[in-house]
């Protein structure tokens, strides 16, 4: 990720600090911990770390963290850094561009048994590419001494070197491995918009790699047909880089998460103009419409889509704001023997947070279904349940339930990144598991519709509600119900004319019904016809 604003934004500019600034920042740590609900605690696990932007932890409690530019490998041991830090200085990395370096790490799932650790990141070696490598750790493995670990960096085995980068940035940069063995990574579109749509290519995908065939000595990349697994989406193309690719039409699907239970991807892909949005992904083969959609709004046609595509299950409108980023923090999982545990009511939750603005989500749902949490005692604000997660560029939830971040740095001071945690304390709120949400839309129909489309919706407590439609700008196009109260148990529709509220026909075009009433809410899209 960026650790300063986007090159892609011309309205970008790093905000003037005085030296003075600069090192009363760096001074005072405990300013960069978030703002979270009552009942929650944000702690500083270590600071002083040099832009970290990833970790990827061990079944023991000991995490690997990587920083972009300097491409170290650190180990933290019980809190603190191993006695062999840093544990490798990854080779032949290209710190140069804001979304360059060293980006992603994972462990492999057979740890220690197969003791190794994968990159993601940008080489030096011309002509510029991507690189996804494997190395060989040693020390003490199982953790039976002081957690000690190094790597060789002459035991490297590159998986695949021939990934674009042609941009500074788009560049992706997460690797994990999920439930099924396999190891995802994430691929930006490398500044080349349309070629999103084009699944011959690896821009703006997500790739699937089978690493159990490859040789456990040091060498060069294998053929293309040794890393790829056989049940992947199109294994049936005459495209061998095809072969590879789990998902597409993407921009920069920077960080993702894969939920254990089901192995469905949660994919948070920074957008252009317009929207942040994030993706789901509990099959193979979908194409998430960049750059025709971003997120429900159409950004360019003449990037034509050759396929069906799947929208966001969670988006948001950054026009209000110089640069925005979303960083996916994924599901909320409990560890079965989690002994400080987000309550009960979290089990399942979607977390999301924006590098650049700071606010962390909480949205609750299933399938393609999700709609922001109703908001808990302390929350900054009924929208966010978090606040001051600025420069936050991954996380990750420990063995004892707390949740895990990397914060590359405070106010863009160097040595200033930090690794912390959110802790539920006792009586957290959100403890009881959550019964039914207030009110709920359902799907609009018919879809697409010419007019006179029906917007279904059930209300499950007595409240009053709220049914608007917006443009995706986010304009008011019509007030449908006006603070209505209505009783739980009212399961009925409203019909929208296709006109607005000045009795105007409303523009062909994507938009956004929004019901809302017992602290609750929830949008559809509705495609209107002209």
């Amino acid at each position: 990720m960026p650790i300063t604003p986007r090159q892609s934004n011309p309205r970008a500019v790093l905000p003037a600090m005085s030296l003075a600034a600069l090192l009363v920042a760096a001074a005072d740590p405990a300013r960069a911990q978030g703002t979270v609900p009552d009942g929650f605690s944000d702690h500083l696990v270590i600071g002083g770390l040099n832009y970290p932007v990833g970790m990827a932890p061990l079944s023991d409690g000991r995490v690997f963290v990587i920083e972009q530019k300097s491409a170290k490998i650190r180990l933290l041991v019980n809190g603190a850094l191993a006695a062999t830090d840093p544990v490798c200085v990854v080779d032949q990395v290209n710190p140069n561009g804001n979304e360059q370096g060293l980006l992603g790490i994972a462990v492999d799932p057979g740890w220690p048994a197969n003791p190794y650790v994968y990159v993601h990141c940008d080489e030096t070696t011309p002509p510029s590419t991507i690189r996804i490598s494997r190395y060989t750790v040693t020390g003490d493995l199982s953790f039976t001494g002081n957690g000690a670990l190094s790597i060789d960096p002459a035991s490297r085995r590159d998986l695949i070197n021939i990934l674009p980068d042609a941009a500074v940035n788009h560049n992706g940069g997460t690797l994990r491995f999920g439930p099924d063995g396999m190891l995802y990574d994430s691929m930006g579109e490398d500044a080349q918009a349309c070629l999103a749509q084009d699944d011959s290519t690896l821009h703006g995908v997500i790739l699937r790699l089978d690493v159990t065939r490859l040789p456990a000595t040091p060498g060069g990349p294998p053929t293309l047909d040794v890393i790829t697994p056989p049940d992947n989406p199109q294994i049936g193309s005459g495209n061998a880089l095809t072969r590879l690719i789990w998902a597409f039409g993407l921009r920069n699907p920077f960080r993702f998460r894969i939920d254990a239970p089901t192995g469905t991807l949660y994919i948070g892909d920074v957008g252009e103009a317009t929207y942040e949005e994030v993706d789901r992904a509990p099959a193979g083969g979908l194409n998430f419409g960049w750059p025709y959609f971003e997120a429900y709004g159409v950004h360019d046609a003449t990037c034509d889509t050759s396929s069906a595509t799947t929208r966001p299950i969670a988006w948001y409108d950054r026009t209000a704001y110089v640069n925005a980023a979303v960083i996916c923090a994924g599901l909320y999982r409990a560890p079965a023997a989690a002994s400080t545990p987000f309550p009960n009511g979290y089990d399942g939750n979607l977390f999301f947070s924006d590098y650049y603005i700071g606010f962390l989500r909480r949205y609750t749902g299933s399938g393609n279904n999700w709609s922001l949490a109703p908001p808990v005692a302390g929350q900054p604000n009924a929208t966010d349940w978090g606040s001051g997660f600025d420069a936050v560029s991954d996380y990750f939830v420990a063995a004892d339930g707390s949740l895990w971040y990397c914060r590359q740095h405070y106010a863009y001071a160097v040595n200033t990144g930090q690794i912390r945690r959110i802790v539920a304390q006792a009586g957290a709120g959100g403890g009881a598991p959550p019964g039914p949400p207030a009110v709920a839309l359902g799907m609009p129909y018919p879809q697409p519709g010419r007019a006179n489309l029906t917007l279904p919706y059930s209300v499950a407590v007595d409240c009053t509600i709220d049914l608007r439609i917006y443009d995706l700008h986010g304009g008011l196009v019509r007030h449908l119900i006006r603070g209505e109260w209505q009783a739980a148990g009212t399961n009925t529709s409203v019909i929208w004319d296709g006109r607005t509220d000045s009795g105007a026909d409303a523009r062909a075009g994507i938009y956004q019904v929004r019901i809302s009433g017992g602290g609750h809410d929830q949008s559809r899209t509705a495609v209107l016809l002209r």
